[in-house]
């Protein structure tokens, strides 16, 4: 059985029960002209409009990730994440003459169906907006815990108006070619279904999840856009730690650590830090006192299992010779620290592995294609563009400073997103 929560347009707060997606395919398909015929420069405006509906409601910003998402579709970074992109917006309107009598044009796919992850309640937006921006229509199975959080986030789209060129224009078409769906991820029927249905499977997740969503039965010309598992690093260095600055860049790194409850791919889990003049524990006391300034504004809320796992990990590092650990007096925070040069599975709830390395550039070893962000706290820029040399080609997709770790931003897991959305069409009149 689906639930479908938005559908022609409407959002159902209860939700609506079908057997299958017929009815929603056949919605969106019959709604995809629509959305065809909104000039990109519309589309543009329309997000533009939402980005500010959400940065003046109070109740909306309280939503981890809503600010930011405010800001990334305004008019301004939306013409440049397309730009960037696609090289000219003017491609997803209409054939732009190249020269030789050829005649370029970024058409969209049809129907994008988004398997989204449950870790960041904003992901959604980013999927299916640039679809929406591709010009594709979009079934998204929404994880079941952040339902509620993504109808609210829906609202400011029913009711936006614009007028362009004389011409008036509604969010209306946009939200008729969005249909949110839940059903069992265990379905492997309604899974089927949604695969079978799709021009483009957006999938986000974790290996099991994308493993058994890729090798769904699916038509041979759909594409595939995967955002698998990934894992996160911060690496400072000892122009940093020896400076006067260094506890500003802790304030900043604890933020990257604290988002989405550390379950981001973007999360750093491991902090490794280039030995310098100053001891190890006097640079800890500082990321401690960095810890529990965010803790009076951002208290650390855990559950039962990763506290378990916390405390567990806790006894092991303060019975061990050759390991050292500091932490809060409940579980606000808590840093442990080895001297294994290696990338420890994540605990979660504000748990921080501290390495200290001769080098930065020591963890070249370390990276391979599953290294999705490396956060770098370095005074020398050119020293960030030559480690970004070394890292990216081993596999790493973002180096970029601590403090904006999980700020989405683009190209993201190798991706230009739009791009990989559209289909390239060609007319040549010779």
């Amino acid at each position: 059985m689906i639930t479908c929560y938005s559908l022609n347009g409407k959002i159902y707060n209860e939700g609506i029960k079908f057997n299958n997606l017929d009815n929603i395919y056949s919605s969106l398909k019959n709604n995809l002209n629509l959305l065809r015929d909104i000039p990109i420069e519309v589309i543009i405006l329309l997000l533009d409009e939402y980005s500010k509906k959400i940065c003046l409601n109070k109740d909306i910003l309280k939503i981890e990730g809503a600010a930011f998402l405010s800001f990334y579709f305004k008019r301004k970074n939306i013409d440049k994440l397309i730009n960037d992109s696609l090289g000219d917006k003017s491609y997803l309107d209409k054939f732009i003459e190249k020269g030789n009598g050829k005649f370029i044009k970024a058409q969209g796919r049809g129907i994008a169906c988004h398997w989204i992850a449950g870790n960041v309640p904003t992901l959604m937006f980013y999927s299916i907006f640039q679809a929406i921006i591709a010009k594709n229509s979009n079934i998204v199975r929404v994880p079941k815990a952040n339902i509620k959080l993504v109808l609210k986030l829906m609202e400011p789209l029913k009711d936006i108006e614009i007028e362009c060129n004389s011409k008036k224009y509604s969010s209306k078409d946009i939200l008729k070619n969005i249909s949110l769906v839940y059903f069992n991820s265990s379905d492997k029927l309604l899974n089927e279904n949604m695969s079978r249905a799709a021009d483009i499977r957006i999938i986000w997740g974790g290996e099991q999840a994308v493993n058994v969503i890729s090798s769904l039965q699916k038509k041979t010309t759909c594409k595939d856009v995967i955002f698998g598992p990934k894992y996160s690093f911060a690496v400072f260095d000892k122009g940093v730690i020896e400076s006067k600055d260094c506890s500003n860049y802790m304030d900043r790194f604890v933020k990257d650590v604290a988002v989405f409850e550390q379950k981001a791919c973007t999360s750093p889990q491991v902090l490794f830090i280039e030995k310098s003049k100053i001891p190890l524990d006097e640079t800890m006391k500082k990321l401690c006192s960095s810890f529990e300034k965010l803790n009076k504004r951002y208290p650390n809320i855990l559950d039962e299992s990763t506290s378990s796992k916390i405390i567990n990990t806790r006894g092991q590092y303060s019975l061990s010779l050759n390991k050292n650990l500091y932490c809060s007096k409940g579980l606000d925070y808590t840093i442990l620290i080895n001297n294994e040069i290696s990338l420890e599975e994540p605990l979660g709830g504000r748990c921080l592995f501290v390495k200290e390395i001769e080098s930065v550039f020591d963890i070249k070893n370390l990276i391979t294609n599953r290294i999705q962000t490396i956060g770098v706290a370095f005074k020398d820029k050119n020293k960030m563009v030559q480690f970004g040399e070394l890292v990216t080609p081993l596999g790493a997709d973002r180096v970029v400073s601590v403090g904006l770790m999980n700020i989405y931003d683009y190209p993201w897991d190798g991706y230009f997103v739009i791009n990989e959305l559209v289909r390239w069409c060609a007319v040549n009149t010779n």
